[in-house]
């Protein structure tokens, strides 16, 4: 009986202890544990990310790139649509070229008291025109008889624009000239023709003062 006694009053004691320190554990408030969840939440993600879902949503919006090398290629790119349209050049054009003709532009014999010129014409699409020639000149009748200085001609090969900066006294160049003879050979390249014909002159001239002179002179060209 005063076994069950004592153990009566040794839980009360127990218990009178268990209530007394209980109260003074501490006590978790509901807004400190929803402020350490908040901190733990993830911040907001960069407004520069691309939202998956509005990818997602707006499949047929382009996406603009920026930066200088965009900048760059697209300038190139603007450039590159108003630059003027190609046009083609003479030597673009592909025709059948007259290699290996040819044929005589000069043959005959005639007089001269200041000058005389012959044109003559180089067919298109000609690469390598060449005018093969001479011409003797006299100061008598016949051209054959021996000649002296007194025979001598100026001879001079001219293109358009040369040729009528002569007629209007104020020749510049030639593309051959020849100065006081009387027999001369002639062997000259010519500029390739390209696509369109190429007039030429022959001249004859000559010197002032000096008397009318026999001209020989047989000329042709090959291509």
């Amino acid at each position: 009986m005063r076994a069950t006694l004592t153990s009566l009053i040794f839980a009360g004691l127990l218990i009178v202890v268990f209530v007394h320190y209980g109260n003074r554990l501490p006590q978790f408030k509901k807004d400190s544990i929803s402020a350490e969840f908040k901190a733990a939440e993830p911040k907001d993600s960069d407004p520069r990310e691309i939202d998956p879902t509005q990818v997602e949503q707006n499949p047929d919006k382009l996406t603009t790139v920026d930066g200088p090398l965009a900048r760059w290629m697209k300038a190139a790119e603007d450039a590159f649509e108003k630059r003027a349209p190609w046009k083609p050049t003479p030597s673009d054009h592909i025709a059948p070229s007259p290699v290996g003709t040819g044929g005589v532009v000069l043959r005959k014999t005639f007089f001269i008291t200041t000058g005389a010129s012959f044109p003559f014409t180089i067919p298109a699409h000609a690469a390598m025109p060449q005018l093969l020639g001479n011409f003797h000149s006299s100061a008598h009748a016949d051209a054959n008889s021996s000649a002296d200085e007194n025979s001598d001609i100026a001879f001079l090969l001219l293109n358009e624009d040369q040729y009528d900066g002569l007629i209007h006294g104020h020749l510049a160049d030639a593309l051959l000239s020849v100065d006081s003879s009387h027999n001369q050979d002639v062997n000259f390249g010519l500029p390739a023709s390209l696509n369109r014909p190429v007039k030429y002159y022959l001249v004859f001239r000559n010197n002032p003062g000096e008397a009318r002179k026999t001209v020989q002179a047989d000329f042709s060209v090959k291509f």
